[in-house]
């Protein structure tokens, strides 16, 4: 962070947060679609890093383009959003126009089945995404670029609870469960909910740079880039749901998640559970519904991808720091489980930030 970003920054108690941000000339104009039952936190998560943005351009006076927050509907009036709350969209979908510098398509959960059966709305989403910069899902929305024709062949992310859904209902799309946001060309999605926030800041950063988006990020408590994906959420879920309930087992598994470079053969981790390395390998394998090795070897791929995603580490001290003691012994386990070396799978969906 620069030293006059720095100084401002510390000045942040400050700063009048309910006031807007001067008008900025040639703003980007953000354009968040919404529908009755979309979730609210996809909304106003993402709107506040762009608000925010705007504010700190004007407060360090940088002349650069800034933004410019639309909420667009179908129709005029107030929207009910999942939780009950009511949003008021500034524009319909008459009154958007042609100059949406980006697209933002908020999820919904169960309740976006419905919206990616309007007509009406999936039709609007095909037609405006051709003249936009850049087109984004957040959580399920991304259900609604699937209907409208803009995922198929691209590799895109959605909360790990429905990307399974997304994969089967739309077989041309090419799902990833794992990241908290990906790109694929000018398409970009994230996971669940609060994930809308990590992309948010991404599309701040090829915008304006890293030190805007660090104070950003220190203005709504949040990690500029957070740690991690969706797969330390999912991946436990999933096994956890497998067999019967064990405490000791649950807390284990949230356990090794986040220490894949630990020690993690069936011997330590027996030992830690204070049991024989036969009794444990078995209460796991009912527990989990995998043998110990396979959920470890899972869980240390998951947590090198997102690595090699988000960070420019080397090959090999990801290796090691995700536990697997060698490069060679890595590129073993992504070839068994996705396919592709570590080399090529850093080369397809490395963040842009990092480029």
């Amino acid at each position: 962070m620069s030293v006059g970003i720095a100084e401002n920054n510390s000045r942040v108690n400050t700063l009048a947060l309910g006031q807007s941000s001067q008008q900025i000339a040639n703003s980007r104009r953000i354009g968040f679609l919404v529908y009755p039952g979309c979730e609210i936190l996809d909304v106003c998560g993402p709107h506040d890093v762009f608000s925010y943005a705007d504010i700190w351009l004007t407060r360090f006076g940088r002349s650069e383009t800034g933004y410019q927050c639309i909420l667009i509907a179908a129709a005029p009036g107030p929207i009910r959003t999942k939780c009950g709350i009511e949003i008021a969209p500034t524009h319909t979908f008459r009154e958007v126009g042609d100059k949406l510098d980006t697209l933002v398509v908020a999820g919904g959960c169960m309740n976006v089945e419905e919206a990616r059966e309007d007509p009406n709305l999936v039709e609007w989403v095909r037609s405006t995404a051709p003249g936009t910069r850049r087109v984004a899902s957040i959580c399920t929305g991304a259900f609604i670029l699937a209907a409208a024709g803009l995922l198929n062949h691209r590799r895109v992310t959605t909360h790990w609870m429905f990307s399974e859904l997304l994969a089967t209902t739309f077989p041309l799309v090419h799902v990833d469960s794992s990241p908290l946001f990906c790109r694929d060309g000018n398409i970009y999605s994230s996971g669940g909910i609060t994930a809308g926030i990590d992309l948010a800041l991404a599309l701040l950063e090829e915008d304006l740079g890293p030190a805007l988006t660090l104070t950003v990020a220190g203005t709504l408590v949040v990690f500029p880039r957070r740690p991690g994906g969706q797969s330390q959420f999912s991946g436990y879920m999933k096994w956890n749901e497998a067999g019967p309930k064990r405490a000791d087992i649950d807390q284990l598994l949230a356990w090794i998640l986040g220490h894949p470079g630990e020690d993690l053969s069936v011997a330590a981790l027996a030992d830690r559970m204070a049991m024989s390395p036969r009794n444990f390998a078995r209460l796991f394998l009912s527990a989990a519904g995998q043998t110990p090795a396979k959920f470890v070897d899972r869980a240390r791929a998951d947590a090198a991808r997102c690595k090699l995603e988000q960070t420019a580490l080397p090959v090999a001290t990801i290796a090691e720091e995700c536990g697997f003691g060698d490069a060679e012994r890595m590129r073993r386990t992504f070839q068994r489980l996705f396919d592709v070396s570590p080399h090529n799978y850093r080369t397809r969906f490395r963040s842009p930030t990092l480029i």
